[in-house]
């Protein structure tokens, strides 16, 4: 979807993939870096899951805009109190005025002083009703930081996972080599809004263990196959279609996905023993 420049894409009913790309360059070619956002459409309320980078906070505002009309920005849901997280949350706030920040928010009042009165903590299990549909805050399985939380939406039936489950597909450079050597999840202009599956070449092993062990350094240290064991019992519980990450394109086949990533994770322990 394109309107005035403001490029987003629906998922499913209610649920937008919002936020923008940031720009690099791979070894002569430009590359580009998901930091998404995504918005969830009740017939009672709204909420937006991770505030973006502050880079595309005019961006951000525009599709909700664009998204939500007339009506209300009514929680907003930063994973964690990381500047692609949670870095757009004074604005949206200051923008939104009857909004709530929930999540697992217990030192976002050191960060944010000022709207310390609009934190509602949110425990793993916990719902929301949005209206036809409940949010459901979930375990991080795996995360960077201590109070991360993932979420599911029931109504599109999506899983929104933070920084977990970033691929990284091959990014030919511009002299023909390849640029899978980047340890972000990177894609080509034109490709910012497909979905895994529409990608030329799905993502190996060793360019998700690449990226894996870069951007989560402590998996070097971590079996985490209890972890995924744990990820497959919620998704044994909460039908999903479709993964939502920070940074990556959103994931469409949820299987081949954990065989993938559960390879790479088990590849980069392997490898730092």
């Amino acid at each position: 979807m394109k309107h005035d420049a403001v490029e987003l894409r629906w998922l499913a009913d209610g649920t937008y993939w919002l936020g923008g790309c940031l720009s690099a360059n791979a070894q002569g070619q430009e590359v580009h870096y998901h930091v998404s956002s995504y918005l969830v459409m009740g017939s009672k309320a709204t909420l937006l899951v991770d505030t973006g980078d502050p880079a595309h906070r005019a961006l951000l505002l525009a599709q909700l805009e664009l998204v939500l009309g007339e009506r209300p920005l009514d929680y907003v849901f930063p994973t964690h109190p990381e500047i692609p997280h949670a870095g757009n949350l004074p604005a949206l706030l200051d923008k939104y005025p009857g909004a709530l920040v929930v999540g697992d928010v217990r030192d976002y009042h050191l960060h944010f002083p000022e709207y310390r009165s609009r934190f509602r903590t949110q425990a793993v299990g916990s719902r929301i009703d949005l209206g036809d549909r409940e949010f459901r805050f979930l375990p991080a399985f795996i995360r960077d930081l201590e109070n991360t939380l993932w979420g599911h939406d029931d109504g599109a039936r999506m899983m929104f996972v933070s920084d977990g489950f970033s691929f990284i597909h091959d990014v030919p450079a511009a002299d023909g080599a390849s640029a899978e050597d980047d340890d972000e999840p990177v894609h080509l202009p034109g490709q910012c809004r497909l979905l895994s599956g529409e990608m030329p070449e799905p993502p190996t092993v060793e360019q998700a263990a690449y990226g894996t062990g870069r951007a989560l350094y402590w998996t070097k240290f971590v079996d985490v196959s209890d972890a995924f064991g744990g990820i497959e019992a919620v998704l044994d519980t909460l039908p999903t279609k479709l993964i939502g990450p920070a940074h990556g394109n959103v994931i469409d086949d949820v299987d081949g996905m954990l065989r993938t990533s559960l390879a790479a994770h088990r590849k980069v322990y392997a490898e730092g023993h």
